[in-house]
């Protein structure tokens, strides 16, 4: 398949994508858009996804096809159904600061540890299996697609646990507070959601459409009706149901999806969109796991593994990128799995486990006071478990039996199912129990442990291999009914606490919850319970988190009781941000009853720190003055100086006796007025206003000029609680400078008065080139139409002329090709014209799209029709694929882009072949047209959409035409909107494809009519055109097919011939413009009018509207352009004298 090289490059480029993007997402991680926010939050929830889903479903879906929809079906119907159920979970937590399902229980139930234990233990154990499976999924992917096996399975295994542990390490383990999210991560696993998703879409789009026309064929081919009917009984329906509970059961307690869907969560507004796209990323899985199944099955069959169908498919046909791509989507389910389910375990083993038991092992040690340490021990302690976690999911891979990855996922829900119901009693059912919920979960747990996880490392057989459903999904189920019964039975025998009581009251009440109560009536003291804060968050964060409660709760206002139950709730809240809900309660207790913690020794730590810190904190200020480029002076509330640094002193050659620590600010004003720097007047008028002003509290900012020239800015702010701090800065060199500038604005602003005159005259000359180059395009335009009209007229009167000649039986061989060559001569005349009518009304803007919805077989029956004369005549291959796809665009517009790259095709390819198909590309469906003609040069490809501009070459030579086609086709395409292209090699033939917007498949009605033989034999026709020449030469025409024909070259003279013979006329051939500014459509209204029945017309025009056809369909009017084709004419003629018959005789 690839050598090991490449795999092996791919996946570590993969990887160091990852790594560069979780680095980059907690870099700039408050740079993210508040929208980014919601949808990275959405695709994250696709980590649900994993390889079983992603390979093993399918294989599933190979035997029996029903069995794996409720995998995907039990989430989406909770984010259908069970959405407030959902958002309660989420708004409690985050309330709570609960960091895990374990956290969640265990604060519920009397804030209970052993339960958080237990939990903990379970989602432990459960997840083992789920991390062999993803570490078995991503070896087993590699070792399908080497090319030669380097590595054991288990070398392999520990080099992959290796590379998950280090990036969850340096990415999901970075700061103590286990509520701060890991927004790298988190970018890194929504990237992976969207590589697996499209991943399985692109093979899934590859199966059903290319190597199947489409899903039917698949379903039609493995004969799955005859296997649907034959697993609709009533074991495989139970199965199914069975496994859609445990699967509901088992999402809603699965750590990762807890860590990703609460903990992870920054808003709880991002939540909405996540609601609307997480089960649409679901039925992707879901619809593509059955035909990806059934085809595998058909194409593949026993040659490959079932769960390693969807590598091989795309190999299947050497498709090597798709197969690479597939290779990819598998990695990052399994891999985005390990990390977070790594992380959600650490979290909570550290919280439940290892950190409650270090604390009470090193209860009377001090360096649980020291912040820095504590941080650095729970890092590390958190580091170590995310290696544990992984390292025992290595364990299972060694040891389980090489199974399909779909049953080690199965046996992996039902443990998680285990927790469903305490959760759900958690917020519905206020009487169940700590007693009930614990001994539920350890009743089912063990039940699941001996039923179904032993048994699969071959201990002893599953006791229900055999039974109605099966084997893991009966031992699950069975395990989940035991837990329910009995905790429904338990919580009738026992009684709830009054902490259970308590708790209840926040998860059932959970938008007003009740305040704590204490346990012990005890005094509370806030100054120490913000030390044992400190201990553990900081010195500032728990400093800043009690001002906030201060300021927040005003104690006159509320008994004494209530207040103290708010204080310790708030205690209980800050400590759980960083050590769990559990570890919280146990730290608070301690200190609460007195025990392990010396309060008074903390308080002279902290009192000594405080002094420390405080004298660090006045040298750091100082330093930072003296560093300062202005001078700075602080003067306090009794206007004594407390702060000032040197440039202050050198500023105004302060006396050293005059600067001391508390010297009167009264000194330093009467010193500067004694030497004349603050203006004129007596010297204690002077210090008094000075001092005054310092009095009252008001900012100021004023100059002074010494008498050395220097000039000093003064600017002065007061300070909160009284005092001024004072700026001095030397401003002479910026004062000087701005008398330079000055000097030079008065030149500068001449200059540019003169520049604005003359740039002002530019511009005018400018607007009126502009005008009158608007003017000549629109003069063109109006040119080419109105020439393009006058052309068609006397080409239109030969054309008639020609072909009535050829009508004549009596002609010779030479006389015949003679009249051919004339024939040929004016249709390519007529071609130009109408190429220059095409140009002049697409550059007029005239073209308004009609957009419709219709299918893609009748578009292309009409282009078969039309070509198949032209086929034979030019000795070309036409071949046309039709299909059953819909389109939606303007029909007559896409026909004329099509019958351009069709004709162009017919002339440089002939002889040879010409291919027309269509074919689904995303929601466009793509239109091609093939041929094997000499092909165009790379460098040539953008020139010949140009005006004018035809390749040379022989074809071209001798196809003759102005070079307008693929212009006029490129034109009509960008009104459309559809994206063309061109692929061409020289000797290659060429490629032209247009992009057609894909509509809904309708119903085509297809009346069918008994056909009516109509000749035109002595049909009577009347003929209106103001052309003579037009005119003589149709009387010519159709008096040679045998019809009687009435002449009139003007409005007055129709109506009068018209009102002669009106019950003789059966058909009315009309020109558009006629004298007088009279129209055709007009006359024909006018004349119908005048007769008692239908009078089918038809407008023939060398007009360019584009309006005009659709005038004509309104009116119920035919509607053909010059040049006329004869037979073009003669079949519309037949038609609507056909539809006159059917109308009066068969209806």
């Amino acid at each position: 398949m690839f050598p090991n090289w490449q795999l092996a490059g791919l996946s570590f480029a993969y990887i160091g994508l990852l790594f560069f993007i979780a680095y980059m997402g907690d870099k700039y991680r408050h740079k993210l858009v508040r929208k980014s926010q919601a949808i990275i939050y959405a695709l994250t929830l696709g980590v649900y996804c994993t390889s079983w889903s992603f390979l093993g479903t399918t294989g599933q879906a190979s035997s029996n096809f029903i069995s794996p929809l409720p995998i995907y079906l039990g989430p989406i119907i909770l984010f259908t159904f069970a959405w407030p159920f959902i958002q309660r979970i989420i708004r409690v937590s985050l309330k709570l600061n609960l960091t895990s399902i374990a956290d969640l229980l265990a604060a519920r139930f009397g804030k209970s540890h052993k339960l958080a234990i237990l939990v903990t233990i379970v989602a432990l154990v459960g997840t083992m299996p789920y991390i062999g499976l993803q570490l078995k999924a991503i070896v087993y992917s590699f070792q399908q697609l080497q090319a030669e096996q380097s590595l054991a399975n288990w070398h392999f295994g520990l080099v992959v646990s290796l590379i998950l542990a280090g990036f969850t390490i340096v990415f999901g383990v970075r700061n103590i507070d286990v509520t701060e999210r890991h927004p790298g991560v988190m970018l890194a696993i929504a990237f992976e959601s969207l590589v697996k998703l499209f991943a399985f879409l692109a093979v899934g789009i590859f199966v059903t459409y290319v190597l199947f026309d489409s899903p039917m064929e698949i379903w039609r081919r493995s004969s799955a009706n005859i296997e649907l009917n034959q697993q609709l009984n009533f074991p495989n329906i139970m199965s199914m149901f069975a496994m859609l509970v445990i699967a509901m059961a088992a999402f809603l307690s699965l750590p990762r999806q807890f860590q990703v869907m609460v903990v992870e969560l920054k808003d709880e507004r991002d939540t909405w969109l996540s609601r609307r796209i997480f089960p649409l990323y679901l039925l992707v899985f879901a619809i593509f796991a059955v035909p990806l199944g059934l085809a595998g099955h058909l194409l593949l069959g026993d040659t490959v593994p079932s769960d390693a169908y969807v590598l091989f498919l795309p190999w299947y046909q050497q498709q090597p990128w798709l197969t690479l791509l597939t290779f990819l989507g598998a990695i990052s389910a399994a891999s985005s799995m390990v990390i977070i389910s790594s992380i959600a375990l650490s979290t909570m083993l550290s919280n439940e486990i290892v950190f409650p038991w270090l604390y009470r092992a090193n209860k009377h040690s001090h360096s649980h006071s020291d912040y820095d340490n504590f941080r650095l021990r729970l890092l590390t302690i958190r580091k170590v478990l995310v290696l544990f976690v992984i390292l025992l999911g290595y364990g299972v891979f060694l040891m389980a039996s090489p199974d399909t990855l779909s049953s080690l996922g199965e046996i992996a829900f039902g443990a998680f199912a285990q927790l469903t119901p305490a959760l759900v009693a958690a917020f519905y059912w206020r009487r169940a129990t700590l007693t009930a919920v614990y001994g539920g979960i350890l009743i089912g747990f063990g039940a699941w442990l001996f039923l179904n996880f032993i048994p699969q490392f071959g201990v002893y057989p599953n006791p229900f291999e055999g039974s109605l459903l099966s084997a893991s999904s009966m031992a699950s189920l069975l395990s989940l009914s035991v837990n329910v019964i009995s905790m429904w039975l338990l919580s009738h025998v026992s009684r709830q606490s009054v902490q259970e009581r308590m708790q209840a009251s926040l998860f059932m009440e959970y938008q007003a919850p009740k305040a704590l109560q204490l346990q012990r009536n005890k005094q509370i003291n806030v100054q120490e319970l913000e030390l044992l804060v400190s201990r553990f968050v900081g010195e500032k964060k728990s400093a800043i988190s009690f001002a906030q409660f201060q300021r927040l709760t005003v104690k006159a206002q509320m008994s004494n009781v209530a207040y103290n139950q708010k204080l310790l709730q708030h205690t209980e809240n800050t400590l759980a941000s960083v050590m769990g809900a559990s570890s919280a309660r146990l730290v608070l207790s301690s200190a609460l009853e007195g025990r392990d913690i010396a309060l008074d020794e903390i308080a002279v730590l902290v009192e000594e720190a405080s002094s420390q810190r405080q004298q660090y904190s006045q040298d750091l200020l100082q330093s930072a003055i003296e560093n300062a480029s202005e001078g700075i002076s602080i003067v306090d509330s009794e206007l004594n100086l407390v702060a000032w640094n040197k440039k202050y002193v050198d500023l105004f050659d302060y006396p050293a006796e005059l600067i001391y620590q508390g010297s009167p600010v009264s000194d330093l004003i009467r010193y500067n007025v004694k030497r004349g720097l603050c203006g004129v007047g007596k010297v204690d008028q002077q210090v008094n206003k000075g001092l005054t002003h310092l009095r009252n509290g008001s900012p100021h900012s004023s100059e002074r000029e010494h008498s050395d020239g220097r000039v000093i800015r003064i600017e002065g702010n007061p300070l909160p609680g009284g005092g001024f701090v004072m700026l001095f800065s030397d401003i002479t060199a910026y004062r000087q400078a701005e008398r330079g500038l000055i000097e030079a604005n008065v030149d500068l602003e001449t200059r540019v008065l003169e520049r604005t005159r003359k740039l002002e005259q530019t511009n005018d000359a400018l607007a009126l080139a502009r005008e009158k180059a608007e003017q000549a395009h629109v003069k063109k335009s109006l040119y080419l139409k109105a020439c393009s009209h006058d052309l068609m007229q006397p080409l239109e009167a030969a054309r008639l002329f020609t072909s009535a000649l050829a009508s004549q039986g009596n002609l010779t061989a030479t006389q015949q090709r003679q009249v051919d060559n004339i024939d040929h001569s004016l249709k390519v005349a007529n071609d130009l014209v109408a190429d220059l009518a095409e140009i002049a009304r697409i550059e007029s803007g005239n073209i308004k799209p009609n957009i419709t919805t219709f299918s893609v077989k009748s578009l292309f029956n009409d282009l078969a029709k039309e070509f198949s004369a032209s086929a034979v005549e030019l000795k070309v291959e036409f071949c046309v694929h039709s299909n059953s796809l819909w389109l939606r665009s303007d029909r007559s517009l896409l026909r004329r882009i099509l019958q351009n790259l069709i004709g162009n095709a017919f002339r440089y390819a002939s002889p040879g072949k010409v291919l027309l198909g269509a074919r689904v590309k995303g929601a466009l469906v793509d239109i091609q047209v093939l041929d094997n003609g000499p092909g165009i040069p790379l460098d040539k490809q953008t020139m010949v959409f140009e005006q004018f501009t035809q390749l040379d070459n022989q074809q071209s030579a001798s196809a003759g035409g102005l070079g307008l086609g693929l212009n006029i086709t490129q034109s009509l395409a960008n009104l459309l909107a559809h994206p063309l292209a061109l692929r061409s090699e020289v000797g290659m033939g060429c490629k032209f494809s247009v992009g057609v917007e894909r509509a809904q498949a309708q119903q085509e009605v297809l009346v069918t009519k008994p056909a009516v033989n109509v000749g035109l034999s002595d049909v009577t026709v009347m003929c209106i055109d103001n052309d003579p020449d037009v005119l003589s030469g149709m009387v010519e025409l159709l008096s040679a097919w045998g019809c009687n024909v009435l002449a009139a070259d003007s409005y007055d003279q129709a109506i009068a011939l018209y009102d002669d013979h009106k019950s003789d006329i059966e058909i009315l051939l009309v020109d558009y413009q006629l004298d007088y500014d009279f129209n055709g459509i007009a006359l024909i209204a006018q004349l119908r009018k005048l007769s008692r029945n239908y009078v089918p017309a038809i407008l023939i025009t060398a007009t360019t509207d584009s309006d005009l056809e659709e005038k004509t369909l309104a009116a119920d009017i035919g509607f053909m352009r010059k040049l006329v084709k004869p037979a073009a004419l003669r079949a519309m003629m037949s038609a609507m004298l056909t539809k006159k018959l059917q109308e009066k005789y068969l209806q």
